[in-house]
């Protein structure tokens, strides 16, 4: 059996051991947790990652599992743990473009609402004029909605082919605000799989805080001060194996 994890930083394992690393897969709650459940392990997350990234990255794992074990989708287990709602990702065509450049997934980049200063150096003017778009155009509803769709697409997706999975929240975000404009929405989601999707005290994040795990020294340095340390992601596998031992398997 293989645990397969996406996700943004908080699932990569960002500044685990120094500050501004992108994932440390080997210290982070996915490879912990599958040593817990005795399977393999599988980390497709990236930091800065949108729910558009973690469909994308998805569907492109689930198509390559299909066809590499004789059409067939067994032998997995997934776990998403959804980031944030004002991302988004944009994709370029341009053959010169590196994997050193910002278009370095793929020649898929991630765009973040609150990033204009750094967008502004790293991207290509055209690159640079849809992020500044997209930040003005595209409101708060929009986005939820928008949120909401992928999640119940991916959710939908893992039922259509029997595929056991597992959603959590990384941080809080408005899946969590009981705003009557999206029960048409929420209603879909199974409360067995994300059980704890409207609740703003059990997403990663605060799970943490609440039990004192440490943030890491390396996201202490680098200032953004909001990625935990190894130990922490260890007592969230712990609280992640009971839940699924208990409920799921």
């Amino acid at each position: 059996m293989k645990l397969v994890a996406n996700g943004c930083s908080h699932t990569s394992g960002a500044e685990i051991e120094y500050a501004s690393q992108d994932k440390c897969p080997d210290k982070a709650w996915p490879k912990h947790l599958a040593n817990l459940l005795g399977y393999d392990h599988v980390n497709l997350s990236m930091s800065g990652a949108s729910s558009h990234r973690i469909i994308r990255t998805t569907f492109e794992f689930l198509h390559k599992h299909y066809r590499e074990n004789n059409n067939s989708f067994q032998g997995i287990f997934m776990i998403i743990m959804w980031p944030g709602w004002y991302r988004t990702e944009i994709h370029t065509e341009d053959k010169k473009v590196s994997d050193h450049s910002q278009f370095y997934d793929h020649k898929w980049a991630p765009l973040i609402v609150g990033n204009d200063e750094h967008y502004k150096k790293s991207l290509d003017v055209n690159s640079y004029m849809y992020y500044k778009s997209w930040v003005n155009s595209v409101d708060r509803h929009q986005h939820i909605i928008d949120y909401y769709l992928n999640i119940i697409l991916l959710q939908n997706t893992f039922q259509k082919y029997n595929i056991p999975y597992l959603f959590w929240n990384a941080s809080m975000n408005t899946l969590m605000a009981h705003e009557r404009d999206y029960d048409a929405y929420s209603f879909h989601l199974s409360g067995k799989r994300f059980p704890k999707m409207l609740d703003s005290g059990a997403c990663f994040t605060e799970l943490c805080r609440k039990s004192n795990q440490q943030i890491s020294l390396g996201s202490k340095e680098s200032g953004f001060g909001s990625h935990y340390d190894e130990n922490a992601h260890k007592w969230f596998a712990k609280m992640l194996h009971r839940y699924i031992k208990n409920y799921l398997l």
